[in-house]
């Protein structure tokens, strides 16, 4: 039998790389998840509107949570209003 003597280095990615990855796929379903919420609690008129935004942020996540902050969440006053109403 040998014996493996000092540090073995790994054939993989090195380590800032796996990092990075890890970082952005992290971000990218944070950014999923709290557009699904903002999406459900948000009222709207059809309840086929929530499936159609919950649809498009499942299916191209970070860019359907992108779309859906710029495009289709009410601006943060109304919603205020709305909530208090």
């Amino acid at each position: 039998m040998t014996q493996l003597t000092g540090s073995v280095e790994t054939p993989t990615i090195p380590l800032a790389y796996d990092l990075t990855w890890t970082a952005l796929v992290a971000a990218c379903v944070a950014l999923t998840v709290a557009a699904l919420v903002s999406i459900f609690r948000t009222p709207h008129d059809r309840m086929a509107s929530k499936f159609w935004w919950s649809s498009f942020v499942v299916v191209i996540p970070f860019v359907g949570a992108g779309v859906w902050f710029l495009f289709g969440a009410p601006p943060l006053r109304r919603a205020q209003a709305e909530r208090s109403s």
